[in-house]
């Protein structure tokens, strides 16, 4: 459902749902669907505190981040971005 309303230019209601969903269930798919949604509607903030709070970062997950702040036009942070995933 997340992704549903990312892909649908519903980014905050994308966002909304997002925070009701338990931290125990969130999943690498959860995060993704949370920072693509945040991507397409150029929600760039609320990207950086979900991204900030993931405990395990995949590649999928910095891939998404990078790409969220790439269409941001912050292409500073996001090289910062894939610095810090190439050290790690």
């Amino acid at each position: 459902m997340v992704n549903s309303y990312g892909l649908n230019g519903m980014g905050m209601q994308a966002i909304a749902l997002f925070h009701q969903i338990p931290r125990q269930l969130l999943g690498e798919a959860t995060y993704v669907c949370a920072l693509n949604a945040c991507s397409h509607s150029g929600l760039v903030g609320e990207a950086r505190l979900i991204f900030k709070n993931i405990e395990m970062k995949t590649m999928r997950i910095f891939s998404t981040m990078i790409d969220c702040l790439s269409r941001a036009s912050a292409f500073d942070q996001a090289q910062e971005l894939i610095d810090e995933y190439e050290r790690n």
